[in-house]
């Protein structure tokens, strides 16, 4: 008589670094632990109400981009299975014990672009204003989305945190939100009510808002043939692809397209930073080569992680850019 194999129990452990992200977000309401403070100190002299129709949501997306990349820097260098990686997140917890981040620590030494990255926020409220909304902020309070929880697969912790979230969001009043990031976007607006959590809230993207006002863009005089990245989760999950381009037509700039473009856009490689870093450092190199093959001069794309990746599989000689929409239009509004 056949016997049935024994089912063992196998436990399951996600890679170290992801275990640290889980809980910095649902211990301090972001991946990496920045406080309340550092998110919102682009807003300093913005004096945002913060009730109002109009919700401006940031998540801390752009915020967070250097301590990021810094980040991936050291799980390059150290493979995550290593006694020395293991002694690292040994002293991260001593370092914690002490009321210090250790990842916000070296972030912190190593980040270049803090000032850029916090200035694309301040830069998105001020084409939104100009083009006639009014806009209220959550200040200090604000949460990022959990976006990564739902990435990474720790769906049963997003439930819990969305409700902490929800309650910041709805404490604003507002009828309407606006996401500067598509991966916030996507999970307010499509994940968050998969898990019973309702907003009662419209979501929308800053490229729907800016759409929505074209006409009131100012034409550019001149300047460099732009060629457009589509964001995965914007194009595909969110579906916004002509809106880019009747906004780049509504003032005036000739742009081109690569070869895998809106639905059938390649990956930028960011998604992956956290599990498979150098894969994903090639996937990058790849989709800059696409996108420079067009011939253009400047590589745009609209969402955070877009943007840092790409920008980091830039050669350091090469002079073409890669810029943010937001940065983009903002150069028409504050000359």
């Amino acid at each position: 008589m056949a016997t049935q194999p024994i089912e063992e129990h196998v436990e399951r452990k996600f890679p170290a670094v992801l275990e640290i992200i889980r809980e910095n977000i649902m211990k301090h309401g972001n991946p990496l632990a920045l406080n309340g403070t550092e998110v919102s100190s682009w807003a300093k002299d913005m004096n945002l109400p913060k009730t109002g129709d109009l919700l401006f949501y940031t998540g801390g997306e752009y915020q967070l981009l250097p301590f990021i990349d810094s980040l991936v820097k050291l799980i390059t260098v150290f493979d995550q299975g290593s006694p020395l990686f293991t002694m690292g997140i040994g002293v991260r917890n001593l370092l914690e014990k002490a009321g210090i981040n250790a990842e916000k620590v070296y972030g912190s030494v190593l980040s270049q672009d803090k000032e850029r990255y916090q200035a694309v926020n301040k830069k998105a409220a001020r084409i939104l204003q100009s083009l006639g909304y009014n806009l209220c902020y959550s200040g200090d309070e604000e949460l990022y989305s959990g976006a990564l929880l739902y990435e990474l697969g720790y769906w049963e912790d997003l439930k819990v945190y969305a409700q902490r979230v929800q309650h910041v969001l709805q404490k604003s009043g507002a009828k309407t939100l606006v996401c500067l990031s598509p991966h916030a976007a996507e999970v307010l607006k499509l994940v968050y009510p998969k898990l019973g959590i309702s907003l009662n809230i419209e979501i929308k993207t800053f490229v729907e808002l800016v759409w929505e006002q074209r006409h009131k863009l100012e034409k550019a005089s001149s300047g460099p043939t732009v060629v457009i990245h589509d964001s995965c989760r914007l194009a595909r999950d969110l579906h916004i692809t002509e809106e880019l381009r009747d906004i780049l037509t509504a003032v005036g700039v000739e742009f081109c397209e690569a070869k895998r473009n809106k639905e059938w856009t390649t990956c930028c490689g960011g998604p992956s930073k956290f599990t498979a870093p150098k894969l994903s450092h090639t996937m990058s190199e790849r989709r800059v080569k696409e996108l420079q093959d067009t011939g253009a001069e400047l590589m745009l794309t609209s969402c955070p992680y877009c943007l840092s990746a790409l920008e980091g599989a830039l050669d350091k000689n090469d002079k073409k850019q890669v810029v943010d929409l937001i940065e983009f239009l903002y150069r028409g509004i504050a000359r």
